[in-house]
């Protein structure tokens, strides 16, 4: 094979350029990306039961459900939460599972359970997860419209914009009020005529609607004929008939007031401290967010065109992180493989020689581009890690073969007798050498869990580069070495450069010392070999001990610029509330001087679950500030750790840690009472606490208060009501209920039943609510029901159908392993009730069955490299010499 690229010059080069071209179009081609491609084994089942409070929905919906996906084969295990109107059931499968078959049989599972679920309930909906699922924020702020104007421009002429991008499978839209149709309806008037809420909801639906009416012949066309009977104004609305009391029509606007108005507010956005909207663009499972971003800001320049007075900015986004992450890599690469050949340079000390070695590096690279992209990868973090790796390799074997080329031709061997006999002298050495490496990182390809995904990664790229750079040293660098002899051989009268040449001398005089000294160590070495095996088992020894001190993460937390900080406000706490922690952590902490934008957002909680109220920060560039990310991080918790009335964490936002769970300790505590549970978790709080840790938090939020509404069945069967129609009516009254829908100006606009705000407003309230039967009386809730005040837990959470609580924390400045142990010692000392237990989540858990496969991988390494240099050497027992002496 030599031989014929020696032979033919021209055909190599055209080769090697074709092999750059290849690189370049597939270097370009490629998509950039975080985390490679991969599938998350687990799906979820979400449902949705209104009105039912946490532990009706474990009993009703959540039981049943796991009961039925754990039968499944390949199951891991399985995870729930129930809360109040929702169930999650989350399927975690075994490593190497297939994903979309799982997911074909668990919904068969799921729909095989349906008819036992409750008849109000919706039907479950299954998700798969998805490893690069990620949500895009756009904040919008305007100087010339209210929030509230604003939001409802948006949604009305824009928000079809972002909904068209290709890579997008969803829009919504937060901080702002949207228009609606209320309709305030007077209580004690809709008691004189005997009408209820529902009748009201359900004459609405039943005439806000064009209907056909039949056809009729007309000449000699046959004339559909259809009744119009959508509202075509508010006055039009306010004559709708609800109903004939003794004959005499009763209109909406008796028992109501109709007026155009804005829906309750139930969250609030600040851009740069600026009141605003923001949008939450999730990337479809298939798209790739830099291109996504790339196209979402494309769209911002068309948007703004037309709407000048609009402020946009892209306010989360990984994408300019991974840009950033990938460039540097890059640029890493590059310099490594300029150093590389002065390092060559310098030994050679001919820069002909050394250009030989600098072509093959980026052939080798090009090439390894090439089959990347062959092989559907992307160009992530984990892959351009193996690219850097694999830099320092791609010259092994060009070295060698060109160093024993020159060796040849020092003993007079013409250029191509030198560079075949060269070649083909080490071919089987190059090979074996080569084949070892790939050794190293073939068997990371076989590590079946989400983490040997992406060590394959790095494996495949490292494995490309190696043949790469294998077949390159022994095609292009004989050919090469072929042409710059001759080259030599026609200029060797014409001399050297004399400044280069007397540099070239005193380097040559620097190696020889180099070499004189290392022979006299050799020499010494094989004189006294008791004490040469003596040192390196010391050696050996020390490195032992030192590799025990050294920390174990499952990956290094990088500095992505964001830092977030989160207030957790008591369940239930008002929008109104959530607004004024916001304001107060933005004031208390102030401008940030590396801060270059700022996003704050509230979510109440509605009065099941605790608020959601976030401040982020987006920094400049790490290279244009001189605080990192985890520095401004301390800076901002010393801010604000005496704000009261909330619960205040702060973080820097990693897409590693983030994705592959809780980078510090998270830890599963397993056992069926919420009490005892809540008093473990306060006890290990202290402790964990004074051994020095932060964050600590658990996912036991505060119970809520709960009305319980106990039907008497046998009075309500006497009135012919049931029990979903009270809870309906209590359900509407309290919440009210969006009835129909108001077309205007080519807008579709809410219509909502609500009572005034103080007609329902307390448990008082309640309890003197009135029913309307069947036969249109009325009557007092009171006397079909009592109600009762309780506590009621606002979250169940269950893995393997035991509850548990999740306790979470970090602590700072050590290694995940490092965590382990110090969360080992509070728990191995803590006294364990009867029937509790615990066990690790998050990163610690991955952790053990990543090394526990990856060690498994370095003993099938192992033997793969002994068997390849036996087989080299021909020996049982050369190969343990040099496995040894690594």
């Amino acid at each position: 094979m030599t031989a014929f690229f020696v032979k033919k010059r021209i055909t190599t080069l055209m080769l090697v350029l074709a092999i750059m071209l290849a690189g370049v179009v597939a270097y370009s081609s490629l998509e950039l990306a975080y985390y490679p491609n991969m599938d998350l084994p687990a799906a979820i089942v979400q449902t949705t039961y209104v009105g039912a409070a946490p532990e009706e929905i474990e009993d009703l919906i959540t039981k049943p459900i796991e009961e039925s996906v754990s039968t499944l084969s390949g199951v891991d295990y399985v995870i729930s939460w129930s809360s109040a109107n929702s169930s999650m059931v989350g399927v975690v499968f075994v490593d190497g599972t297939d994903i979309d078959n799982a997911v074909n049989d668990m919904r068969e599972k799921v729909d095989r359970v349906k008819p036992t679920l409750p008849d109000d309930a919706d039907d479950p909906m299954l998700l798969k997860m998805e490893m690069n699922a990620t949500t895009i924020s756009v904040g919008v702020t305007s100087d010339k419209y209210d929030v509230d104007t604003l939001y409802n421009l948006l949604d009305e002429n824009i928000s079809d914009e972002f909904e068209r991008i290709d890579g997008v499978s969803s829009v919504s839209l937060d901080g702002g009020r949207e228009d609606i149709i209320k309709v305030l309806l007077d209580k004690d008037k809709m008691e004189k005529y005997g009408v209820s809420m529902s009748a009201v909801s359900a004459a609405m639906k039943a005439e806000n609607a064009n209907t056909p009416a039949g056809s009729v012949d007309e000449g000699n066309y046959n004339l559909q004929i259809r009744t119009q009977g959508e509202f075509e104004s508010i006055e039009d609305m306010k004559n709708l008939i609800i109903s004939t009391n003794g004959g005499n029509a009763v209109l909406l606007k008796d028992i109501a007031d109709v007026q155009e108005s804005k829906a309750d507010e139930s969250s609030v956005t600040y851009i740069n401290g600026k009141p605003g909207v923001q949008y939450a663009l999730s990337k479809s499972s298939d798209g790739n967010i830099v291109t996504v971003t790339d196209r979402i800001v494309s769209t911002i320049s068309k948007i703004n065109e037309k709407y000048p007075d609009l402020q946009f900015q892209i306010m989360t986004t990984t994408s300019d992180y991974i840009k950033l992450s990938i460039k540097n890599i890059i640029d890493t690469a590059w310099q490594s493989a300029i150093i590389a050949v002065l390092v060559l340079l310098f030994f050679l000390r001919d820069w002909k020689t050394s250009l030989i070695i600098g072509v093959s590096i980026p052939t080798s690279m090009f090439a390894t581009f090439a089959l990347m992209y062959c092989a559907g990868m992307t160009m992530n973090m984990v892959s351009m890690g193996g690219v850097v790796i694999a830099i320092g390799m791609l010259v092994d074997n060009s070295v060698v073969v060109l160093e024993n080329i020159f060796q040849h031709s020092q003993r007079g061997e013409g250029p191509k007798e030198a560079s075949l006999n060269g070649t083909g002298e080490v071919t089987m050495a190059v090979m074996a050498s080569t084949l070892t490496s790939v050794a190293v990182f073939a068997p990371m390809l076989f590590i079946r869990s989400m983490m040997g995904q992406m060590l394959s990664n790095i494996a495949l790229t490292i494995v490309f580069a190696l043949m790469a750079s294998l077949i390159v040293s022994l095609t292009f660098v004989p050919m090469a070495s072929c042409f710059v002899m001759t080259m030599n051989e026609a200029n060797k009268n014409r001399g050297a450069f004399r400044p280069l040449k007397k540099l070239g001398d005193l380097i040559g005089k620097f190696l020889d010392g180099v070499d004189a000294f290392y022979g006299k160590i050799l020499h010494s070495a094989l004189k006294h070999k008791v004490i040469s095996v003596l040192l390196a088992f010391v050696v050996f020894v020390l490195s032992l001990l030192v590799s025990n001190s050294v920390g174990t993460n499952l990956m290094d937390r990088g500095d992505e610029g964001v830092v977030t900080v989160t207030a957790e406000l008591p369940t239930g706490s008002k929008i109104e509330e959530c607004d004024k922690m916001l304001l107060k952590i933005i004031d208390t902490v102030g401008e940030i001087p590396e801060q270059k934008s700022m996003i704050a957002s509230a979510t109440s909680g509605n009065g099941i679950r605790s608020s959601s109220n976030t401040v982020t920060y987006n920094l400049v560039d790490k290279e244009d500030r001189n605080r990192s990310a985890d520095e401004i991080k301390a800076y901002i918790e010393d801010k604000v750790k005496n704000i009261a009335g909330a619960e205040i964490t702060v973080g820097t936002s990693a897409v590693a840690a983030g994705s592959m769970g809780n980078s510090g300790i998270d830890i599963y505590v397993y056992g069926s009472d919420m009490d005892r549970l809540r008093k473990i978790y306060d006890d290990l709080e202290v402790e964990f606490i004074n051994a020095g840790a932060t964050n600590m938090e658990s996912s036991l939020e505060a119970t809520i208060p709960e009305a319980s509404i106990k039907v008497d069945r046998a009075k309500a069967a006497k009135y012919g009501i049931s029990t979903t129609a009270i809870a309906n009516t209590v359900y509407m009254a309290s919440n009210g209920t969006k009835a129909s829908e108001y077309k205007h100006n080519g807008t579709e606009i809410d219509i909502r039943l609500e009572y005034p705000e103080e007609t329902v407003k307390y448990i008082k309230d309640i309890r003197s609510m009135t029913i309307t039967t069947p036969t249109g009386a009325v009557i007092p809730l009171s006397e079909v029901a009592d109600i009762e005040m309780s506590q009621s837990p606002s979250q169940i959470r269950r893995r393997n159908s035991r509850r548990y609580l999740e306790i979470t924390g970090e602590f700072e400045g050590i290694d995940s392993g490092a965590q382990k142990v110090k969360a080992d010692e509070i728990l191995s000392s803590y006294n364990w009730p009867e029937g509790y237990d615990y066990e690790y989540g998050g990163v610690i858990e991955m952790m053990g069955k990543t090394f526990s496969q990856l060690f498994t991988a370095i003993i099938v390494a192992v033997i793969l490299v002994y068997m390849i240099m036996a087989s080299q050497f021909e020996s049982f027992v050369y190969p343990f010499i040099l496995m040894f002496s690594m």
